[in-house]
């Protein structure tokens, strides 16, 4: 249910826009990313690894990937697979959506990645890169002491973004 969910929202995003239609407020959207992150990994008490590297799912104990070519329509493994960065993210979001399926308790950290879904679904584009998150043409977000920054940051409602 999860996955068929995610995978229909992923082949539903108009991949020929991503990255023409940047917005000031896909700022908001990627502070929030970084705040939800920060507090997935208070929460479950693991130690916190770059937003990079940052698979949800694997860390809950799934080790079962994800090959987005085997869910996805052709526009978007093309574009996830010539966009790494953004690629390893929706990978991620995969991967913790069929492991939702097993285990719906892991359901809520869905929300860890919607801000940066959202972006992508609204025409913009991110890159996420070990030492920094780039909202291109909008904002960049140095990673270093990324955790301690955002750990004890208000939440934005992104609802309406």
């Amino acid at each position: 249910m999860y996955l068929d969910n995610a995978v229909q929202r992923i082949n539903t995003i108009n991949w020929d826009i991503v990255g023409s239609n940047p917005s000031k407020t896909d700022t908001h959207l990627g502070y929030e990313f970084l705040r939800r992150l920060a507090q997935f990994f208070k929460e479950q008490s693991i130690k916190p690894v770059p937003p990079l590297y940052a698979n949800i799912a694997n860390l809950l104990g799934d080790s079962e990937e994800v090959n987005i070519s085997d869910y996805c329509n052709s526009e978007a493994t093309k574009f996830l697979s010539e966009n790494m960065f953004v690629g390893k993210i929706f990978g991620y979001y995969l991967q913790l959506a069929k492991y939702a399926d097993k285990n719906p308790d892991a359901f809520i950290y869905f929300s860890v990645y919607e801000p940066l879904i959202k972006i992508i679904e609204k025409g913009g584009l991110f890159i996420l890169r070990h030492l920094e998150l780039d909202i291109a043409q909008v904002a960049n977000f140095p990673l270093q002491g990324w955790y301690e920054r955002f750990l004890k940051k208000e939440a934005i409602d992104i609802n309406e973004l």
